[in-house]
């Protein structure tokens, strides 16, 4: 499973995003403590942020520790909105920058903390049969990560919120793969809005948490899979099988899944 961490609100340096806190989203990738499955994220990693110009991006497929010059590379940089991801690849799925999360597109980025099973074999063809042609050509890997985003997407360009793309898309993908377990928590940001949900197709859920606000980013609200911090006053749990949207000014709704 995947290590997440995403922000949205007054400027603040994104290396206290990724490297901040005695349990910080840099430590996370040897010492996670919330993991369903595997033992480390160790399989790539990736940061964006929003500039007047669009989207940034720095993202490598091998171990974040491997980079001495990224702390200070993100020590140099503040952004009102951003999102940061630890990769712990999905057995079947290649390591490669095409599934190297967080992804973009446009004023969009995104990451899932979770799987489709078997997805190469058994379920990528039909998840992604239903992407118009333009969003179909974008396709450059095999992740269930870049189908997912993709998805998501299309329902964007089709007129959908962010909260209801991926809503689309997790439906989608309980009426592909049925009882079988996918594991879908999934963060989208537009720069301006962050929605996230926490859900799967089984009981058992991955791990996210919500800081409003708190004493270590006090301009703003801290979307994680696990706390950075460790003050537990800090962070609130988000309820399995729900949404938590972030909106521009700040306030914030965490609530249960919508239908569709």
């Amino acid at each position: 499973m995947c290590r997440l961490v995403a922000y949205r609100g007054t400027p603040a340096p994104l290396a206290d995003l990724v490297f901040g806190g005695s349990h910080s989203l840099y430590r996370q990738s040897w010492a996670p403590r919330e993991l369903l499955s595997g033992s480390v994220n160790a399989d790539g990693y990736g940061v964006c942020w929003y500039t007047p110009g669009g989207v940034a991006r720095i993202a490598e497929p091998r171990p974040i520790w491997h980079d001495p010059d990224l702390e200070s590379t993100l020590a140099t940089v503040e952004s009102g909105a951003a999102l940061a991801a630890l990769r712990n690849s999905t057995p079947g799925i290649p390591v490669d920058r095409s599934g190297l999360l967080p992804l973009a597109h446009g004023p969009y980025t995104f990451a899932l903390n979770g799987f489709v099973p078997d997805f190469r074999r058994s379920h990528m063809r039909a998840l992604r049969a239903p992407l118009p042609d333009e969003w179909y050509a974008k396709l450059t890997g095999a992740s269930d990560s870049e189908t997912l985003f993709l998805l998501a997407l299309a329902a964007l360009a089709r007129g959908r919120s962010l909260l209801e793309a991926l809503v689309e898309v997790v439906n989608s993908v309980r009426a592909r793969v049925g009882t079988e377990e996918a594991q879908l928590n999934m963060i989208v940001s537009d720069g301006h809005r962050l929605v996230a949900v926490r859900t799967s197709t089984v009981d058992a859920t991955n791990s996210l948490y919500v800081a409003d606000r708190p004493a270590f980013a006090p301009g703003g609200v801290v979307l994680a899979s696990e706390p950075t911090h460790t003050d537990a006053a800090t962070w609130t749990a988000v309820p399995a099988h729900s949404a938590v949207v972030v909106e521009p000014d700040g306030s914030t709704t965490t609530g249960p899944l919508p239908a569709a």
